[in-house]
């Protein structure tokens, strides 16, 4: 977990790439792994994938579409329905503040 919040924290602060439509990619571990992150709204970051660079050296425009869409439907979550996400245990909450 304390990977993940470092991580976090540094794409908060824009070291990460950014690939449009609130969607970032930050490399991981020497270069070695890649992370897509997906944020459109103030409140909250998704950490959505995690992949080793040599299985995939880029995402596809077809996924790269499909990310920027789901940025986009989380944009528009309602407070309680991002509440029953974290409740149901389909979304865990690894990072609450800008401190990691």
């Amino acid at each position: 977990m304390d990977e993940l919040r470092r991580i976090l924290a540094e794409v908060a602060v824009g070291k990460a790439v950014d690939l449009g439509g609130g969607v970032f990619k930050k490399r991981l571990q020497k270069n070695a792994y890649r992370s897509i992150i997906v944020a459109k709204s103030a409140d909250y970051w998704v950490l959505e994938f995690l992949f080793a660079k040599n299985d995939a050296d880029a995402i596809t425009p077809a996924a790269l579409d499909g990310f920027r869409t789901l940025a986009s439907a989380y944009a528009n979550l309602k407070p309680s329905q991002l509440a029953q996400l974290l409740a149901n245990g389909e979304w865990e909450e690894i990072l609450h503040d800008a401190n990691p």
